[in-house]
């Protein structure tokens, strides 16, 4: 019995969530779109595959990982018996940018809710990550990961309604954010907008976790 790691890896994009997935070349699914994963060898470890097969596709090493689910079903793989071990990562925007020397038709970022044809099971597991990642940015210190620079609370705002699945009223949005005493004004305005130029705001260096919504 082979296993497997699998990993969910997201970035923010214009206030939306992208995961991470390349494109099979080879059968089964030639042509369609899976996340980076690998088959766990005898002197590796799950976090240890789960590293080398996303550095291979975008050369990023040492990033946080976190075990997300468990995928056992006898049919996923139709060419032998695998357990899927999933995990998840979030990378903010920026150092993204800095690490996309990368063939877009092999490797390339795809919105969570507009996703291409998926090969394997790992619909399921994209699904399954998101379930995760509800959880996560409720935490300051994972929004600080994923917005360590300058942002706009539209974005913070879109980002929420996106994976939550629902809108949130701007007003009450606004209040508990600023209330929160989580985020200071950087004293610019976003560009490129528009209306009205947002506000740019960053978070306060050193402030304690808290759960947010």
């Amino acid at each position: 019995m082979n296993i497997e790691a699998i990993a969910s890896i997201f970035t923010i994009v214009d206030g939306k969530f992208k995961v991470l997935l390349f494109r099979k070349k080879t059968e089964p699914y030639k042509g369609y779109w899976v996340l980076p994963n690998g088959i766990v060898e005898k002197d590796k470890t799950l976090e240890e595959t789960v590293e080398e097969c996303v550095a291979d596709k975008i050369g990023l090493w040492k990033m946080d990982y976190e075990q997300c689910d468990t995928f056992s079903a006898v049919d996923r793989n139709p060419t032998k018996r695998v357990i899927g071990i999933s995990f998840i990562s979030i990378i903010d925007s920026r150092t993204i940018e800095s690490h996309m020397n990368m063939d877009i038709d092999s490797v390339n970022w795809f919105e969570i809710d507009n996703l291409p044809k998926i090969g394997y099971d790992h619909s399921e597991v994209i699904a399954s990550s998101v379930e995760t990642l509800k959880w996560k940015i409720r935490n300051s210190w994972a929004l600080k990961k994923i917005f360590p620079s300058d942002f706009t609370l539209p974005e913070i705002q879109k980002m929420y309604e996106q994976v939550l699945g629902h809108e949130l009223d701007r007003r009450n949005f606004r209040k508990k954010f600023l209330k929160s005493d989580l985020i200071e004004e950087t004293g610019d305005k976003a560009s490129g907008s528009n209306g009205r130029p947002a506000k740019l705001y960053r978070f306060k260096e050193n402030v304690e976790n808290k759960l947010l919504f």
